[in-house]
C-alpha cells in the first residue's frame, strides 16, 4: 500500500470562534489531546495525545500516540490497526537538535513537518509553521470519497489557532493522490 498526497492550499479564513465542522460529531476532549482529526464518513475520531514521564516531561522515547475515539460506537478506544498506523495514522518522532521539542511526521503524509512543542509540566501542543510563524493544531476534518474500489481523501480542512492574533484559523487544502493502493 502506498499514498502520496499532494497538498494545495486553497483558502485560508481567520475566526474569533472555533467552528464546527460537523456539529452531529462529538469533539473528543482526552487527557493530555493536542489534535484529532475526523472524515465526513463516520463520527470515529483519531485522537492524538501527548506522552509524559512523571516528572510532567515529554516522553523521549515516545512523546506522542494516536488512537481511535469510537463516537460512532460507545466513544471506546480502539488501537489503530497495524496498516493504518503504518500506512496513513501513525506518527515518527525526533527529538529537535536545539532540545526545544519533537518534530513529528504523520505516516500519511511525510512531507509535512510539524513539531510537538512542551509549554509546561504536563502541557504540549502540535505546531505548524506558516510565513515563520508556529500555528497551534487543534483539529482537522477529511472529506473522503468513498464510490471507488478504495477510499480517497479529495479534501482536508485544518483548523488552528494563531497564537500571536488569538484566531482561529480554517485552511482548506485540496488533496490529490490520496487514495491507498496495493
Amino acid at each position: 500500500m502506498s499514498a502520496k498526497p499532494r497538498l494545495s492550499l486553497v483558502s485560508r479564513s481567520p475566526s474569533a470562534s472555533l467552528p464546527i465542522d460537523n456539529p452531529a460529531f462529538k469533539h473528543p476532549s482526552d487527557r493530555h489531546q493536542i489534535f484529532f482529526l475526523q472524515r465526513n464518513t463516520n463520527a470515529n475520531t483519531i485522537v492524538y495525545v501527548a506522552q509524559f514521564d512523571e516528572d510532567g516531561r515529554l516522553n523521549a522515547k515516545h512523546p506522542l500516540t494516536g488512537y481511535w475515539r469510537r463516537f460512532a460506537g460507545n466513544g471506546q478506544v480502539m488501537e489503530f490497526r497495524w496498516y493504518e498506523r503504518i500506512f496513513g495514522f501513525g506518527a515518527k518522532t525526533r527529538a529537535l537538535p536545539d532540545g526545544t521539542g519533537y518534530e513529528v511526521r504523520f505516516n500519511g503524509i511525510k512531507s509535512q513537518q510539524l513539531t510537538l512543542i512542551q509549554n509546561g509540566p504536563f502541557d504540549a501542543a502540535l505546531y505548524t509553521r506558516q510565513n515563520g510563524e508556529n500555528i497551534k493544531m487543534i483539529y482537522g476534518f477529511l472529506d473522503v470519497d468513498e464510490t471507488g474500489l478504495l477510499p480517497k481523501v479529495v479534501q482536508l480542512r485544518l483548523y488552528t489557532s494563531d497564537p500571536k492574533t488569538g484566531l482561529f484559523v480554517t485552511h482548506t487544502i485540496a488533496v490529490s493522490g490520496g487514495a491507498f493502493r496495493e
